[in-house]
């Protein structure tokens, strides 16, 4: 159900919506280059060359093209290349015209002027590309043509990945699984599942990709529509989701199929990589290497850690699942959550993005649970000990003038008990995720200590 704040607010929002049409059209003056770095679909990709001559590489690996047949390809790409461009040039001129008009039009007109070359243009860039690949093909031997599908997974990977919106979305398994560097018996061994998950992805990959090329101009003029609006995003959604769903399932069966010792190594890499504010560093971990580490520990020490430790991988391993579980589910509502936010603005109202109540709980109960083991783990050690541990200090001390602890917080020392921030460091949920800059500015209190830990609200983005 659409709600009532988002109906009221529909005419602001198309008003503003449609300048920024206008702007996102004019944007397409960005050289190319530029672009492609961008990395993203949609409107935004519609100006970016589908071949670039860096690709070339993957047209040689995956059509195993012969050394005379490169310079053929060089020369297709040069003259795909320079097609692009003079038509793109054409549309962004076409598309230019439209500031003086757009500054008195109504907003609906607005839309219907700037989707309508949009929309043509999308059927132009894909005839260019449909004509390149077919002068490709005319070059191939038999046996080359057999392993076209080849080079279109391998292209579609390549261009599509980065156009993810969802944690996990945008995973490459075919990279990660060269990263681990799997021995050649154990990588042919799961040689089938890595086909599967090929496969797998391309289909998901091309239907998310067919649906968000086609559905630009069903964006923009639904703009005029709040159900359409709503519906088309969510269906795009919908794929997403199919894309993401895809790459979970390629992690389970290669990390099956790569067995105990590299599949597991292969599983957190890939979990790391789609979710890294779950999977990444802890500032728990650290504390415990460092502390084991210490040469004077006695077996009732080592002991207590090591039960300590099992303990909080085990917590850890269990929130981590649930945190990561609380993003699939939250995140496919963003964009919802976001239209709602962008109705109450144009309503008069002053509204403040948040993730999922579940999202923010699990966070919380993170910070708690860093807390509860960095004071169980100074529970074991002396004060001696603690001064020899990075994020411990000499308890019951002010720090002396100039001294650093690094990116660890410092916990229970000075005269503030606990209840600061250690200095040159951040809050704690700054030392969580490296993305996350300190908030904190000028010179710090020396006596300023903090015990905690938390996620930032923001999530990174999706890699790979």
């Amino acid at each position: 159900m659409i709600s009532l704040n988002l109906i009221r607010a529909l005419p602001s929002i198309r008003t503003k919506l449609a300048a920024a049409v206008v702007a996102a059209g004019l944007a397409c003056s960005i050289a190319p280059v530029a672009q492609a770095q961008m990395g993203r679909g949609g409107m935004a990709g519609l100006f970016v060359p589908d071949f670039m001559p860096r690709d070339l590489p993957v047209f040689v690996d995956s059509l195993g093209l012969e050394e005379w047949q490169r310079p053929i390809l060089e020369a297709l790409l040069e003259d795909y290349g320079t097609n692009f461009a003079t038509a793109a040039d054409g549309v962004r001129s076409q598309m230019s015209s439209f500031k003086d008009a757009a500054a008195t039009a109504n907003p609906d007109k607005i839309v219907d002027m700037i989707a309508a070359p949009l929309i043509a243009w999308g059927s132009e860039k894909k005839k260019l590309r449909e004509e390149f690949l077919e002068s490709v093909r005319s070059q191939l031997s038999d046996v080359q043509a057999e392993a076209w599908p080849r080079l279109e997974r391998a292209m579609r990977r390549e261009k599509s990945l980065p156009n993810g919106a969802l944690s996990g979305e945008s995973l490459n398994l075919v990279l990660i699984t060269r990263e681990i560097d799997v021995p050649p018996i154990v990588a042919d061994a799961a040689r089938a599942a890595m086909d599967e998950y090929e496969i797998r992805l391309d289909e998901a990959l091309a239907a998310r990709d067919a649906a968000d090329e086609g559905s630009i101009g069903a964006r923009l003029k639904a703009l005029n529509d709040t159900n359409k609006f709503v519906s088309t995003e969510q269906a795009l959604m919908t794929l997403r989701v199919a894309v993401r769903t895809a790459q979970e399932q390629g992690i389970a069966a290669i990390r099956d199929a790569l067995g105990a010792e590299y599949g597991k190594k292969f599983e957190q890499r890939a979990l790391r990589r789609a979710f890294p504010q779950v999977y990444g560093p802890d500032p728990v971990s650290p504390l415990f290497e460092a502390a084991l580490a210490l040469p004077d520990l006695t077996p009732e020490q080592k002991t207590k850690l090591g039960e300590i430790r099992v303990g909080f991988d085990t917590d850890h391993g269990a929130l981590r699942v649930r945190y990561a579980d609380a993003i699939r589910s939250s995140e496919p509502q963003e964009p919802r959550r976001r239209a709602e936010a962008l109705a109450m603005k144009a309503a008069g109202g002053n509204p403040k993005f948040n993730e999922s109540p579940e999202i923010d709980a699990i966070k919380l109960e993170q910070q708690e649970l860093f807390t509860r083991y960095r004071a169980k783990i100074a529970e074991v050690l002396n004060d001696a000990q603690k001064e020899l541990v990075p994020g411990f200090g000499k308890p019951g001390a002010n720090l002396p003038e100039g001294q650093k602890y690094g990116d660890a917080t410092h916990l229970g020392t000075g005269a503030s008990g606990g209840k600061g921030n250690a200095p040159g460091v951040g809050t704690a949920e700054e030392l969580a995720d490296p993305a996350v800059k300190p908030k904190s500015s000028g010179k710090p209190n020396l006596n300023d200590t903090k015990q905690g830990g938390s996620q930032p609200n923001e999530s990174p983005k999706k890699a790979e």
